[in-house]
């Protein structure tokens, strides 16, 4: 797959993330709020979804310098755009809980970063997922 498909796949992946952190209905749905710990369900849930992402990033970026730190920064950036659009569509979380959000957001990019690291992304070798060679 050529870097602009991976590109175009992260991108698709990136919106679809940041619909589904808009959306009330997927809140409700992926953590239903008569759970009595669906509020640790939907941080789990918020660290898997930024290592998915986080991974499609790397995939994208493979061979880059500092790819970690992109990841960590780049996950927890996004992170802070879904707070900040939840905030305008008037979440009720508390800023404590955003900042947990945040955190969520670059530990999902740790993790992103010890996968991409396994599979050999990170240097730009050939590894199971980019199935190219190192040019």
């Amino acid at each position: 797959m050529t870097r602009s498909s991976r590109f175009i796949l992260f991108l698709i992946l990136a919106v679809a993330f940041y619909i589904a952190a808009l959306s009330n209905t997927v809140y409700v749905v992926a953590s239903p709020p008569n759970l009595d710990w669906h509020t640790w369900l939907r941080k789990i849930e918020s660290v898997v979804a930024f290592t998915v992402l986080g991974l499609s990033l790397a995939w994208w970026l493979a061979g880059r310098r500092h790819l970690s730190a992109i990841l960590i920064l780049g996950m927890a950036a996004f992170s802070a755009l879904i707070e900040l659009g939840q905030t305008y569509t008037g979440s009720p979380e508390s800023w404590r809980l955003h900042i947990l959000d945040v955190a969520c957001g670059a530990l999902g990019g740790f993790f992103a970063s010890l996968i991409a690291q396994a599979l050999r992304l990170r240097d730009g070798s050939a590894g199971p997922a980019t199935g190219e060679p190192r040019r």
